[in-house]
């Protein structure tokens, strides 16, 4: 029974957390501002999917990422790619990163966002789709800044509605 009240208040906090960032990624901003928007709804993602009871955590980022595109005009597919690759990349190869002290954990998503994010410029331009733009490092720089707060912000809303946020497994 316990269980059941843990799910639903997880997607209580998790569906507002993805449509508030969704909506921060695609709000309109002066253009000197817009080149270095943070990715804050890779961070929320990031945030959620370190959590052992999320399951569908490639899945979510998937959708999340098609509806990022459809909204956005982008190429079909390269939000989607962009942002399941960094959610795949963390879970598969840092096991550990719950356990990492939050600036460990802000480099290892800036180093993985810069990566995904020159791979998805590379796809965009194969396909024509790009124009020609070099600010990769202060974005990303800017996304691994923001970790902390995004942090804060679910830790203290997941508290707020009791949800469980400490992964009990024992992680080899």
């Amino acid at each position: 029974m316990i269980s059941k009240e843990k799910k639903s208040s997880f997607l209580f906090v998790l569906v507002p957390m993805i449509f508030i960032s969704l909506i921060l990624q695609i709000v309109h901003l002066p253009a000197s501002v817009s080149d270095y928007r943070p990715d804050i709804l890779v961070l929320v993602l990031i945030f959620f999917s370190m959590n052992s009871h999320f399951t569908l955590r490639l899945e979510t980022a998937w959708l999340v990422g098609i509806i990022l595109d459809l909204v956005t005009g982008a190429p079909l597919g390269i939000n989607a790619f962009v942002i399941s690759t960094q959610i795949y990349l963390i879970n598969t190869q840092f096991k550990n990163f719950p356990k990492y002290s939050l600036w460990q954990q802000a480099i290892i998503i800036g180093v993985i966002n810069l990566i995904v994010n020159v791979l998805g410029y590379w796809i965009e331009h194969i396909i024509g789709q790009s124009y020609y733009e070099v600010s990769f490092i202060l974005p990303t720089l800017i996304t691994a800044a923001f970790w902390p707060i995004v942090y804060l912000i679910s830790y203290i809303l997941c508290s707020t509605f009791s949800i469980d946020t400490e992964d009990k497994e024992k992680i080899d």
